[in-house]
């Protein structure tokens, strides 16, 4: 499952429709949310199920996309997160949001993994160029 969020839906129904201004981020962020999120809590922005920064090394990696194409683009290169020092868990799902620092900013697109990842300590987790593909459906 993908999709945007309640956030960017209303952003972009207020810009095209209500003729309100939408300031898009200059940096887009991929973070990451454990086995224990749930679509709804993505849906709604709420981030409390992000992958933890204490003692962990993990922290949000840019990501930058192509041109769209019917509504849908991919990531343009590699996205590579630094060895966890911790176990991070399980991860069942990525966003995009607004902000480089985890659990803060805007959530504005998410999905879940075709399968769960498990990082233990020592681990790298690298998502392939093209790989992450937001859709506006």
């Amino acid at each position: 499952m993908t999709a945007a969020t309640n956030y960017l839906e209303n952003a972009l129904f207020n810009h095209v429709f209500r003729n309100t201004a939408y300031t898009p981020a200059a940096t887009l962020y991929l973070a990451l949310f454990t086995s224990t999120a749930t679509t709804a809590e993505l849906e709604a922005g709420t981030l409390t199920n992000e992958v933890t920064t204490t003692s962990s090394a993990y922290a949000r990696q840019a990501i930058v996309f192509g041109s769209p194409t019917n509504g849908s683009a991919s990531n343009t290169s590699n996205i590579t997160f630094s060895a966890a020092t911790a176990t991070w868990g399980t991860i069942r799902y990525v966003g995009v949001s607004d902000s480089a620092t985890a659990g803060t900013g805007n959530l504005l697109w998410y999905a879940q993994l075709s399968s769960d990842i498990t990082v233990n300590s020592g681990n790298t987790l690298q998502f392939g160029s093209s790989t992450i593909t937001p859709a506006i459906t």
